[in-house]
């Protein structure tokens, strides 16, 4: 059995190395760190800047180092990185070149405007944000 003072000894000795732990895990859970959406898909459920098409789904897809999407009509996809919580595509967005509605067309041309327009990606638990100067659009995971 341990005695009184020797547990008061050991359990503020053990106090510095706990609460570094539990510090670096609350530090990581707080960051938000957008690196995490590898491998993730999203679909909005709102957007301000431009109204959504009627009975459209705009999907945002993350691989390890690209970004693809199906705004609506034409499927489209660039190199990419997010890490610093800025989507910034790193090379030419390629795009399908199907003939769809207006609105979907206007649509597809607003989302890739909005994805060049290097938005900040905030990532709340399955709830994706990207918010650039003149829109935003808030997203949920795919299951």
């Amino acid at each position: 059995m341990i005695a009184p003072a020797s547990r008061r000894l050991l359990s503020t000795a053990l106090l510095p190395p706990v609460l570094a732990v539990v510090l670096v895990g609350v530090l990581a859970s707080c960051a938000g760190g957008t690196g995490d959406v590898a491998g993730r898909s999203f679909v909005a459920t709102d957007a301000t800047g431009h109204e959504l098409a009627a009975g459209s789904q705009v999907v945002l897809a993350f691989t390890e180092d690209s970004v693809g999407a199906q705004p609506g009509c034409n499927s489209m996809s660039a190199p990419a990185t997010w890490d610093d919580g800025t989507l910034r595509l790193t090379g030419e967005m390629r795009s399908t070149m199907m003939g769809c509605a207006d609105e979907l067309m206007a649509q597809d041309e607003w989302f890739s405007a909005l994805l060049r327009a290097e938005p900040t990606l905030t990532l709340d638990g399955s709830t994706l944000t990207l918010t650039a100067e003149d829109s935003t659009v808030t997203l949920v995971e795919q299951d």
